[in-house]
């Protein structure tokens, strides 16, 4: 039996129907495909160093250092070098831990005469390292202290008078017994290591400090 043309019009338009929505399906099917296996782009230099020293971006980090210069907190984790006190004085290290990858990240230098004391038995002199990326934000601090006197008797009283009211008010007063201390704050910890120099040209002791930040479980 034989089908007029005008009989075939609607299964014409039925199959031209079905074919375009299978198209659109395929079409869109490929699309989310390819969406779905497109790369995550690959971690900047910069994404590499924050990621090793545990600076996450994303937080605030809202706890001050303990350390302090004329009566407040140096400085807070993630803040800017322009906010620094006006006359704490610090230069550029061209020998600091992040050297080769100027201007990325900028190493510092502070020798500040407010970190260096005249004991009645000897001295202490304090040298201060941080580095900030391009945009100033400073992301870690580690200092040293040369003590060139003796911990015993009046002259380790005075030293630990100088280091718990002048720079780290946050120490215990047995820290002279203990030698060592951590600070804990959210997500960061603050270290101290009161040690014998190993230098045979200095006598006395050496105080290290550095701010260890948190880093990200699995990291």
């Amino acid at each position: 039996m034989e089908i007029s043309p005008k009989a075939l019009q609607p299964i014409l338009m039925k199959k031209l129907l079905l074919a375009i929505c299978m198209l659109a399906v395929s079409c869109t099917g490929n699309h989310t495909s390819k969406h779905a296996s497109t790369p995550k782009a690959k971690p900047t230099l910069l994404d590499s160093i924050f990621l090793a020293e545990g600076f996450d971006t994303t937080i605030t980090y809202t706890d001050p250092v303990c350390l302090q210069y004329k009566g407040k907190p140096l400085l807070t984790i993630g803040g800017n070098v322009k906010q620094f006190d006006t006359t704490f004085s610090y230069r550029y290290d061209p020998n600091g831990k992040y050297d080769r990858y100027f201007p990325i990240i900028k190493d510092y230098l502070s020798l500040d005469d407010y970190y260096d004391v005249t004991l009645s038995t000897g001295s202490i002199l304090g040298a201060l390292y941080f580095s900030a990326d391009k945009q100033g934000r400073i992301f870690r601090l580690d200092c040293q202290w040369i003590i060139d006197a003796e911990l015993a008797d009046t002259s380790g009283m005075e030293i630990m008078n100088f280091l718990t009211t002048k720079y780290f008010p946050c120490l215990p007063p047995d820290f002279k017994g203990r030698k060592t201390f951590e600070l804990t704050h959210k997500n960061y910890i603050e270290k101290f290591w009161l040690r014998p120099s190993e230098n045979s040209s200095i006598s006395g002791w050496m105080l290290d400090y550095s701010v260890v930040l948190a880093k990200k479980e699995g990291l």
